[in-house]
């Protein structure tokens, strides 16, 4: 018998997809380390949950949080942005303090001396330094 001389193809299995990824295609890519214990974890996670894809297990945790979870991150966000704004007004006392202190210093240096107020200022300058640094501890 004669060989045919078409080639008949493989149908492939369509890819299955989920309605929304019809309608807003994945694009992006994001990429992050755990360790092999981890990835065992949530991968048993996942499966648990009837998930078989560890990507679409993590989207799902990440995109349906509870309203709990995201009001701790907000308040977290917000917390932060109170700190830093403390933080820097802190650093500008700390730069204030410090160009004084430069003063005094270079008035010390050059005349050899400093009367009994600049060295009680001197004095001064340094515990609202200390202050300061406390404060800095504290808030960090």
């Amino acid at each position: 018998m004669e060989e045919s001389a078409v080639k008949i193809k493989k149908e492939r299995k369509p890819k299955v997809e989920h309605p929304q990824d019809r309608q807003h295609p994945k694009t992006t890519q994001i990429q992050f380390r755990v360790s092999a214990k981890d990835k065992q974890v949530l991968m048993m996670k996942a499966k648990a949950t009837g998930k078989k894809i560890l990507s679409v297990y993590l989207l799902d945790l990440g995109l349906n949080a509870s309203n709990e979870v995201v009001e701790k991150v907000v308040e977290k966000q917000s917390e932060d942005g109170e700190l830093i704004i403390t933080l820097r007004a802190l650093r500008q006392s700390l730069i204030h303090v410090g160009n004084n202190l430069n003063q005094l210093t270079k008035k010390r240096n050059s005349v050899g001396f400093l009367i009994h107020s600049e060295q009680r200022k001197v004095f001064e300058l340094s515990q609202e330094i200390e202050m300061i640094c406390a404060l800095i501890k504290e808030k960090l």
